[in-house]
């Protein structure tokens, strides 16, 4: 009877180990059917611009009161704030996207020469952008300078309260450069 117990399980161990073995090999046979490289980056671009917005809103002081006026300007090139690309645009659409409906009134430009640099070295809004966001009775701006780097974009958003030009909330982030960025930055 002893010996039977043994075979028995001899037999079950062996199924076990089998049945581990096997659901090992079935993962890493599962794990490999997309290219190692593969990765939703438009997934992440949306999930980014959600993760900003909602950053950006978190950090709003309370004695800025809803619904107060939003404008929304596209996103400039760090380098030269006078230049932007379909990316600084689209960027900026997402998150006005992202920003509706959260207790602001949103308001659009198009402008792209917000800054202007003083003397002192300075970078502040311009006297145009001024004008302009005090025709719209913004209380906020959403500002929005990026960079390209050799495999990222570095994004960097702030949120200014137009009446004391201080900037109250801000966030960082970088994406892939994908070639659909790339493509975006180009023009």
């Amino acid at each position: 009877m002893s010996k039977l117990c043994r075979e028995i399980s001899k037999t079950l161990w062996l199924g076990r180990t089998a049945t581990v073995l096997l659901g090992l090999l079935f993962l890493v046979a599962c794990s490999s059917t997309f290219p190692p490289d593969y990765y939703d980056y438009e997934y992440e671009r949306d999930y980014k611009v959600g993760i900003i917005s909602d950053r950006l809103i978190q950090k709003i002081p309370p004695d800025i009161k809803r619904p107060a006026v939003l404008v929304v300007t596209s996103f400039v090139q760090l380098d030269d704030f006078s230049r932007t690309s379909r990316f600084g645009m689209l960027m900026a659409e997402q998150l006005l996207s992202r920003l509706a409906g959260r207790g602001f009134l949103l308001r659009e430009t198009r402008m792209k020469d917000i800054f202007y640099q003083s003397p002192g070295g300075e970078f502040v809004l311009s006297r145009e952008f001024s004008k302009v966001a005090q025709e719209l009775d913004a209380r906020l701006v959403l500002l929005g300078t990026y960079l390209e780097a050799r495999d990222h974009v570095l994004v960097n958003t702030r949120l200014v309260d137009f009446q004391k030009q201080a900037v109250v909330a801000s966030y960082d982030c970088q994406l892939v450069k994908t070639p659909d960025i790339v493509e975006l930055l180009s023009r």
